[in-house]
């Protein structure tokens, strides 16, 4: 009978607190929980009939969500709405950087927005020397290289 009456008390106070995701949070998460299943796989990894450089990664995982995005990271830097502030992006914004060289403009990378934690952005990507990875923005070596942030989800 006790657990019955803190139940009675507890529920109405837990269900009113909960906030309901709306359709393009879910699919924020859903979109992440897919790409972390493929931690681990090196860079032009197969899966199916994708191959997993950086932006074929980014266009599958686009794709199990129901969302099209283009096949190059060159073209990828036009999908989607550009998120101006950083500290606006969002689980699932398609993240975009200049290539290997830094001194050319041309997008040559890009990633998906995985979490912010302490102020810091984190992206999952296919990395060419570490493979499926989780990487930090404010690393040097994306630092300077970072051009531009994509929502391709939206509300």
């Amino acid at each position: 009978m006790r657990y019955l009456i803190l139940l009675i008390i507890l529920i109405p106070s837990y269900c009113c607190t909960q906030r309901v995701l709306s359709v393009a949070e879910t699919k924020r998460y859903e979109l992440l929980l897919k790409a972390d299943k493929y931690i681990g796989l090196k860079y032009r990894s197969k899966v199916n009939k994708n191959v997993f450089d950086c932006s074929g990664y980014v266009k599958f995982l686009m794709a199990e969500i129901g969302k099209n995005v283009t096949r190059s990271s060159v073209s990828q830097i036009h999908d989607g709405k550009r998120v101006t502030n950083i500290k606006e992006a969002r689980l699932g914004d398609i993240i975009v950087f200049k290539g290997r060289n830094k001194h050319n403009i041309r997008p040559g990378h890009v990633g998906l927005v995985h979490h912010w934690s302490q102020d810091t952005l984190y992206f999952i990507h296919s990395s060419v020397t570490k493979g499926i990875v989780i990487d930090n923005l404010f690393d040097p070596y994306y630092a300077n290289r970072f051009l531009q942030i994509r929502d391709v989800i939206g509300n």
